[in-house]
Formats: structure tokens, sequence, C-alpha cells
């Protein structure tokens, strides 16, 4: 018998794939035609990272989460994200320029290499509380608990 919160982390699971998958081919979409433009990996980054990762809380959030949207959520997810960017830059850059693999292959696998710490970060940064097996529609926040409590917790 599954347990209530492992069944909603492989709910959340299956969710966060498909919003994963879509983002994913955006990225894919973007790249190769930034490429095709003669426009340079690095910059379709950049244009990539500026149209996928809005896209991307809003689905991880009222999808993936059920969790209403929030600054503070939204900037701690473009935080993550951002802060896997050296990350795919240096997988993109190892295998464009040191391996010389087409933009079009590359960028795929430089997505599912990123995929475990983005299901990770994104839960951290949507989800009002770092509980992978906790509701999904929680309200509790750990900013509304008295410091002496939240530090206790620490």
């Amino acid at each position: 018998m599954v347990s209530a919160s492992r069944e909603r982390l492989i709910d959340r699971g299956w969710r966060y794939t498909l919003v994963g998958l879509a983002c994913a081919v955006a990225n894919t979409l973007i790249m190769i035609a930034v490429d095709r433009l003669g426009g340079h990996y690095l910059i379709g980054t950049v244009i990539s990272f500026l149209i996928v990762t809005p896209t991307a809380y809003v689905l991880h959030s009222r999808f993936t989460f059920a969790e209403p949207l929030r600054w503070r959520a939204f900037l701690r997810f473009v935080g993550t994200v951002a802060g896997t960017y050296p990350v795919a830059v240096a997988v993109l850059a190892l295998l464009c320029t040191g391996f010389h693999l087409n933009v079009a292959i590359a960028t795929p696998i430089s997505i599912v290499t990123l995929f475990v710490w983005n299901f990770v970060a994104a839960h951290w940064a949507i989800l009002p509380k770092f509980d992978f097996s906790g509701s999904i529609a929680s309200t509790e926040s750990p900013l509304s608990e008295p410091a002496g409590q939240r530090k206790a917790k620490l």
C-alpha cells in the first residue's frame, strides 16, 4: 500500500515531468532557432532563459504544485534556474565546443543532466514548505511562525 504522502509526490512527479518536458521542448526549439539564425549557443541560452523561466514558473506553480503565484516564490525559482545556468553553459560548451556536437543534439543532453536538480529546486522554490511528502495545497508558511520556533526547527 502506498502512503498518501508518497502518492502526492508521485502525482507531482508526473505533472513536473509533463511541464518539464514542455519547457525542454520550448528550450530546444529556441536554441535550434538561434543556432539556425547564426547566433551563438550562449545567446540562445539567454533568450531561452528569458522566455522559458517565467513560463515554467507559472506552469509549475499552478499545475504541478497547485500553489498561488507569489513574487517571493518566483524570485526563488528564477534564482534556482539562474544557479543552474553556469552548469548548463558548461555542459553545452563541453558538448558543442569540446566534442563539436550540433546544438540540436547537445541541448537535449544538457536538459537531461539538469532534470533532477531542477526537480528538487522547483520544490524548494515554489512550495511554501520544503517538504516532498507534504500537501501540495498547503497554506502553512514557515515565515508565519515566530522566529524562536523557526530557529528551533533548523
